[in-house]
């Protein structure tokens, strides 16, 4: 470590000396990207180039060129985010490898909402939440450790949503976008400025398409032959709206009401195999206050589950219960039997609170935050279908605090650091620094830094109960029988251990600005390690009694059986922390200005590891799913832009993508090169490694008039190859349409 910082010390001074030469050369017109404004890096608004860690941001003037409705698309553009997808409606995001099916790793905001989901999986909504394109003004990209601004799984980013002010942008817009695979997307919005104290907006979608035509195999215990999955849907839809009232108290305090709500149907690949998602419900009513020093913010979050199964379930059960034999059950009684079995069932709420408070003191050049937030989850399932025990059951709360203060030294050096303390009902003392030296110049800054952050196991991780044979591993852990154990015998019953935070600490060096008259560059180098991995579900020789302190009914089929007071046979799943790893990578970008009207941005990712103590299943060997990246080594991306065509109406893009080939794991979900085609059990099918594509896409824009624009958009224009998700189909093009109209 000592070494390490004595590195990143002189590369930081290195690059400081460098631009501090060709300071007196750059004062001349920036270009656009430098006039963005961010609000996320040091929780208050700041110009990119003065930004203390490493941020994209998807301004307003990209998010109206894009034709579609889901903003995933446009997010893989951005410089470092690790994207994929596992279908038309269907996308993923990761930032510094280690991702997974169920990646919780990234914290997603929308208007200072912690807006992930508040069901058990804790997952990001993205587009079954309730904000819409039309609406956002920009989004907001922080990658690395952000946990001491932003609480517990603010792990490897920030996604960060700001929507419009109505007082800002008023008035009215109705969108129109069609496309392949039977995509529509309907959208509008209007905002109005009432007077000097009240505005107001509402807003609202219905979109629909279809997925590619892809049917996966599903394996029955004990049997080799593959059964394709049953009567899957491929049709997605999503219905969702919000409302939204502005009231300023005076000329410097305002308070804003909102709510959101949306109902979802679509394909979710999961460790297992895939999810139908039927009825998928999320919600929202958030009430904020701000003014010049204070910010107090309180929501609550609702999800549901609808009417959603495991298709991987629901195929095994109707297989098994429709084969001649003592278990056989005619068609339409077998198709009841495993829709109840296989289904989801989850009516979940979590409530946030926090509040912060800012000063400054110019004479000494200090700036100062400091918060105090709460948070409560409560997942509902009277049936214990994906949490244990009944509604009221389960209560998780956590409280925490962040200290941040800046300082300015001489020749417009910054220090900056901030200390985060977070207590949770399960996890206690929980500590999150971060300390970042900033150098300003004109028209760009370098930054060194050293962040923690942790990830929290999600309520799943914690409470899962599915089928009574796979449980969570929170809080006080699973109380068990173990296997040749007197059923009789107190003594007997042991505990696993049970999970803890997972975390990471990285150091990082990084530069933001305007090289040269016509070069804009921004680079960030890290490493770091992360440590306390959570594995798959893996198996457990014993009868489970309790689930921290809840107690089960172990299902009959796994609990076992009792000869002599012995117990023997019985077995259960559930997830461990695990490993090591060192995490290092680069991510740079240079944009070129060949006139104002045409600009090149070409972006490079690279990022490797060395993992270490990675034996999750104390087997004494570290198998290739033990020590995965999860990622490509190498990324690349050019995007070409060229502006004020055919009367300054017409704007072009053209952009290609570059993912090298490599192999991922995910529970029971792999694929890998060497084992393309084939299946090693309990692994499912084997469709190949991932990556190994260039792809093209092409955007054209046309301002028909001042109130209506036309927008087109082909995203694999040459319809290659594209697997990016295992368990799931080649992306083929896509092409989409669009018409905006605004009074």
């Amino acid at each position: 470590m000592k070494h390490a910082t004595i590195l990143w010390l002189s590369l930081f001074f290195l690059i400081q000396g460098i631009f501090a030469q060709n300071e007196g050369q750059n004062k001349q017109i920036l270009i656009d990207t430098l006039s963005e404004v961010v609000v996320t890096s040091l929780l208050r608004p700041e110009k990119i180039t003065r930004a203390a860690a490493s941020i994209q941001v998807l301004a307003t003037k990209d998010i109206e060129r894009f034709a579609g409705s889901n903003i995933g698309e446009l997010i893989g553009t951005l410089q470092g985010v690790e994207f994929t997808r596992y279908g038309v409606d269907g996308t993923t995001f990761n930032a510094r490898g280690l991702n997974s099916a169920f990646n919780n790793k990234v914290l997603q905001i929308v208007d200072g909402r912690i807006s992930t989901s508040p069901l058990s999986g804790g997952l990001s909504v993205f587009n079954n939440g309730s904000t819409i394109i039309d609406d956002i003004q920009q989004m907001e990209v922080v990658l690395g450790p952000q946990t001491a601004l932003y609480g517990p799984n603010a792990h490897n980013g920030v996604f960060n949503s700001v929507t419009k002010d109505p007082r800002k942008t008023p008035g009215t817009s109705v969108s129109l976008s069609a496309g392949t695979q039977y995509q529509f997307s309907g959208r509008f919005r209007h905002a109005q400025k009432i007077d000097n104290n009240w505005a107001w907006k509402v807003t609202g979608e219905y979109a629909t398409g279809q997925e590619f035509n892809f049917t996966d195999s599903v394996y029955v215990q004990g049997q080799t032959k593959a059964i394709p999955e049953r009567n899957v849907d491929y049709n997605f839809r999503h219905i969702r709206g919000e409302a939204h009232l502005y009231y300023n108290l005076n000329p410097k305090t305002e308070i804003v009401v909102s709510g959101g709500t949306s109902k979802n149907n679509f394909l979710q690949v999961v460790t297992s195999g895939r999810n139908q998602m039927r009825g998928v419900t999320y919600s929202f009513l958030q009430a904020r206050l701000r003014s010049r020093h204070f910010y107090a913010n309180v929501y609550n979050t609702w999800g549901s589950l609808g009417r959603s199964y495991s298709i991987t379930s629901y195929t095994q059960t109707f297989w098994t219960r429709t084969q001649q034999g003592s278990l056989y059950l005619p068609p339409d009684e077998a198709e009841a039997l495993a829709l109840t079995g296989a289904s989801f069932r989850e009516r979940s709420r979590r409530f946030n609170a926090d509040f912060q408070y800012n000063t400054s003191f110019p004479d000494i050049g200090l700036f100062l935050v400091g918060g105090l937030d709460y948070e409560n989850i409560s997942p509902n399932t009277d049936n214990g279908t994906t949490v244990v025990g009944k509604s009221g059951d389960i209560s998780v709360s956590q409280v925490g605090a962040v200290i941040q203060l800046e300082k300015s030294l001489i020749s417009k050096l910054r220090v900056i650091g901030a200390f985060r303390y977070d207590n949770n009902d399960n996890f206690k003392d929980l500590f999150a620094p971060k300390f970042t030296l900033v150098k300003d110049f004109t028209n760009g800054s370098v930054r060194l830094g050293w962040a923690k952050a942790y990830v929290l196991p999600s309520i799943q991780n914690q409470y899962a109960n599915i089928r009574s044979f796979f449980f969570g591993n929170g809080g006080k852990g699973i109380l068990y029988i173990p296997n040749n154990a007197n059923v009789n015998d107190p003594e007997a019953i042991t505990s696993t251990e049970a999970l803890k935070a997972e975390e990471v600490g990285t150091w990082e060096i990084g530069f933001k600005g305007q090289a040269s008259k016509k070069l804009w560059v921004d680079a960030n180098a890290y490493y770091g390690i992360s440590k306390n991995f959570i594995t798959p579900s893996l198996p457990v020789g014993g009868r489970a009694l309790e689930v921290n302190t809840i107690k089960v009914n172990h299902n009959p089929i796994f609990a076992g059986t009792v000869s002599n007071d012995t117990l023997q046979g019985a077995s259960f799943l559930t997830f461990f922390n695990y490993g090591r790893a060192k995490i290092y990578g680069l991510d740079a970008g240079v944009n070129f200005s060949f006139t104002p009207a045409i600009q090149l941005a070409l972006k490079y990712s690279w990022i490797n590891a060395d993992f270490e103590e990675n034996d999750a299943n104390k087997d004494g060997v570290i198998s290739p799913d033990e020590k995965s990246l999860n990622a490509p080594n190498h990324r690349g991306m050019a995007q070409l832009t060229i502006k004020d065509l055919w009367k300054q109406r017409l704007n072009l893009y053209l952009g290609a993508r570059m993912v090298q080939k490599y192999d991922f794991f995910s529970g029971n979900q792999i694929g890998t090169e060497a084992g393309e085609g084939t299946r090693v059990p309990p692994k499912n099918f084997n469709y190949g490694a991932l990556g190994g594509f260039t792809t093209f896409d092409l955007n054209a824009t046309y301002q028909i008039n001042k109130k209506v624009s036309f927008n087109f958009n082909i995203s694999n224009l040459f319809n290659t190859k594209q697997l990016e998700f295992v368990g799931a189909p080649s992306i083929g093009r896509l092409a989409m349409a669009s018409i905006k109209v605004t009074d």
